[in-house]
């Protein structure tokens, strides 16, 4: 690959693990107030897949869904417990709302190698993150790989998302860097992939499931292992 000065990696999915962290929250958030079994929090985890869906995140190249994303967020982790309240008799949705929050606000569980990876990489580039997400959430679950970063964008700061090209510009003027200076790793061809194509930014595909790449889609490299960064860079 070609000299770069920056890496930007995605968070979620890529460096850290979504589905583990809300999993957890999900045990904190029943301990103590009702039942905590692992029938329930995968019960609670696919209903959360499902109103992510149909409230319309994963839809981040809708230009009405980018206007209210943060928003519908918040919506969102409201709707779990109002879920968990009439399916399971939930007595204090609201403090149980709370728990979990709280708990998704706390370190995240790493991908594998991702730590690493970033500590090396930082000893030669300035490594990035670049995230949708909430503020005070992504904050707390990057906390790990903060001395490592030259920069942490989340959208929520930033009032715009994943794959718009204000976010891509804002990126791009916060480091003074350009397009060409820059490599993009991440696991979202309709988020990550799409930023960087759109930008002209070189990308990696991290797909642990070594699945094709569709067409449409531009690639530097597609990589199953984040220590293949290492390699390989």
């Amino acid at each position: 690959m070609k000299n770069y000065r920056h890496v930007i990696f995605d968070a979620d999915h890529t460096l850290i693990d979504f589905n583990e962290d809300e999993k957890r929250s999900f045990r904190a958030a029943f301990r103590g107030i009702d039942r905590a079994d692992e029938e329930t929090v995968a019960a609670m985890w696919e209903f959360s897949y499902r109103n992510w869906e149909e409230l319309g995140l994963n839809r981040v190249n809708d230009l009405e869904i980018r206007k209210k994303y943060h928003a519908l967020y918040y919506v969102h982790i409201h709707a779990l417990f109002e879920h968990a309240q009439r399916k399971y008799g939930l007595k204090n949705a609201e403090e149980a709302e709370k728990i979990f929050y709280r708990s998704l606000c706390s370190p995240s569980h790493e991908r594998e190698g991702a730590l690493a990876t970033v500590r090396a990489l930082s000893e030669k580039y300035c490594v990035s993150i670049a995230t949708n997400g909430l503020s005070e959430m992504q904050n707390a679950r990057l906390k790990e790989f903060k001395p490592c970063l030259t920069r942490l964008f989340i959208s929520e700061d930033m009032g715009c998302i994943k794959p718009s090209s204000e976010y891509g510009a804002e990126i791009l003027n916060e480091l003074g860097a350009t397009a060409d200076e820059c490599l993009f790793v991440g696991d979202s061809l309709t988020s990550d992939i799409a930023l960087a194509n759109k930008l002209g930014m070189d990308c990696v595909w991290y797909d642990p499931e070594e699945r094709t790449l569709p067409e449409g889609y531009r690639v530097k490299a597609h990589i199953k292992s984040l220590k293949e960064l290492l390699r390989d860079l």
